[in-house]
């Protein structure tokens, strides 16, 4: 496939989701955009630094000694249709309830 048909939303039209986890917090499979969806490889946890770590790195020299926090995850989910994409969702706050924030098709 032509590198030209890739391309990574950063606004997905629908961005919200309902995401079923294993115990561990691992996305296993959602709906999201009107169709079911499988997460079909081994989910990537995306981190950033604890919030409170900028009040003592103001100037972020340090940033890479900073503890980290997951704030969501990325994977490839396959719809039911066969569609497949990679996702990053984040959650915030509600287990089920999870946000899309960047589709890469």
């Amino acid at each position: 496939m032509p590198a030209s048909s890739h391309f990574a939303s950063e606004d997905p039209a629908d961005p919200v989701a309902i995401v079923w986890a294993d115990p561990d917090g691992r996305p296993m499979r959602l709906v999201w955009a009107g169709a079911r969806w499988r997460v079909t490889d081994r989910p990537t946890v995306i981190t950033e630094p604890v919030s409170w770590w900028r009040r003592l790195d103001p100037d972020a020299r340090s940033a890479h000694l900073a503890p980290r926090t997951c704030t969501g995850w990325r994977f490839q989910a396959t719809a039911d249709d066969g569609r497949t994409c990679i996702l990053d969702v984040r959650d915030d706050g509600d287990a089920a309830r999870w946000f899309v924030v960047k589709v890469y098709n």
